[in-house]
């Protein structure tokens, strides 16, 4: 493992803690942890309320309007077997054209429905360099980063949405964060907002984002099927009940230009739709010099009720070997630093995954509808990383260095 002796971290019965913390007292502690129950259950009951409230709406409901809204429900359910059919098939030709299907085109939302487009571009070199385009929108009204966007409703293949684009370019650019227009068109959606426009077009395994900004073009990436084929790519969706999501989620790599100057690396791309409310949740995706890649996904299950089905992974994609490896257990715990950067560490299986990352630029969101979610997107470099594999221990020297992005959430939003 690498000395992170400087940055005062160490692991102390399985928690992180800065070595030169002074111990807490027991009133500290007793306090500390009765602030953190109170919080949880505010946040519980605001949930439970909302679903009490959920419940009460469509039960009053006029009855067309109430079938109808089930029905477009059940609609989402059914389609689910077709998906299904194809990965338990392993059709590999069908299940693309099934990414394809749900790229480039848009979902019927039913009611709390939210459909999003996100890309991540992460340089392969040593400059940090990241970019992120994010579009969507909200089957009602919902105020995104202090702006109202409307109920969105498609018409002609083109609806109203929000979007947001920024990088890090040696230092954080701007492009937009402004409501904008979404259109479908065959194998293309685009989004324009006020000044930017941002074209995705193409047919798997091989797709093209072209931006421009006041008219002048600034990016443009050309995004492929990396050279393992087996981890590229990923469909999958869940319900239950009346809530449930349905993703396409895309390990490629790119390459292109970026503010004039070449860009390469590795892109994530994913399309989401989502029916019901956003709760909070840990992801980070870090991809190394030698193209291993470390996710994990840690829904916060303290504060969401029974209702759903809340699970704990994490992945690490052996770039070396072309093999993926799953940990259970993941733990992430969150520190501030000397220069008000954040810092994360991150556990799996009582030490079998260690990884330190700190935090170098970051864009914040919030959205507002009856609750307000706050959603963070930190860029992070990785300080130290150690994962026990069955045949051998990797650290940054096999691997490199370390390049992503922490996602740090909280509260609900329908």
């Amino acid at each position: 493992m690498t000395d992170v002796s400087n940055d005062k971290l160490a692991i102390v019965n399985d928690k992180p803690v800065t070595v030169d913390d002074k111990p807490s007292t027991a009133n500290e502690k007793k306090n500390k942890n009765r602030t953190l129950e109170e919080r949880i259950i505010i946040e519980k009951n605001k949930l439970l309320r909302f679903i009490r409230e959920r419940n009460d709406y469509i039960r009053n409901l006029p009855e067309t309007e109430k079938k109808a809204f089930i029905a477009s429900i059940q609609n989402l359910k059914e389609s689910k077997d077709k998906i299904e059919k194809l990965l338990l098939k392993k059709e590999v030709k069908e299940a693309k054209k099934g990414i394809d299907g749900l790229l480039f085109s848009f979902e019927d939302l039913p009611l709390f429905g939210k459909e999003y487009w996100f890309m991540k571009f992460t340089s392969d070199d040593d400059s940090r360099r990241q970019f992120f385009l994010t579009f969507g929108r909200s089957a009602g009204d919902i105020e995104v980063n202090g702006r109202y966007v409307e109920n969105s409703r498609v018409i002609n293949d083109r609806t109203d949405g929000y979007c947001v684009a920024w990088a890090y370019d040696g230092m954080k650019i701007n492009l937009t964060d402004d409501p904008g227009a979404i259109e479908v068109e065959n194998d293309r959606v685009t989004c324009s907002s006020k000044d930017m426009k941002a074209d995705f077009y193409g047919t798997f395994p091989k797709y093209m984002l072209d931006i421009s900004k006041n008219g002048e073009k600034i990016c443009c990436l050309e995004i492929k099927e990396p050279a393992d084929a087996n981890y590229n790519s990923e469909l999958s969706e869940f319900f239950r009940g009346l809530f449930g999501y349905r993703f396409a989620n895309l390990y490629f790599d790119f390459r292109g230009m970026l503010f004039e100057k070449e860009f390469s690396g590795k892109c994530y791309a994913q399309k989401v739709i989502v029916i019901g409310p956003f709760i909070p949740w840990k992801w980070s995706r870090i991809i190394f010099k030698n193209g291993s890649v470390l996710t994990y996904y840690i829904p916060n299950i303290e504060i969401i009720g029974v209702e759903y089905n809340i699970h704990n992974s994490m992945e690490y994609y052996d770039a070396e070997n072309r093999k993926l490896h799953r940990f259970r257990k993941a733990k992430v715990y969150e520190y501030p630093s000397e220069k008000g950067s954040k810092r994360w560490i991150l556990t799996a299986e009582e030490g079998k995954v260690f990884m330190v990352t700190r935090s170098y630029c970051k864009e914040a969101f919030s959205f507002t509808k009856n609750f307000n979610f706050r959603y963070i997107e930190n860029l992070v470099d990785v300080v130290d990383f150690q994962v026990e594999l069955e045949d051998r221990i990797i650290t940054l020297e096999e691997t490199g260095s370390g390049l992503g992005m922490v996602e740090d959430t909280s509260g609900f939003v329908i």
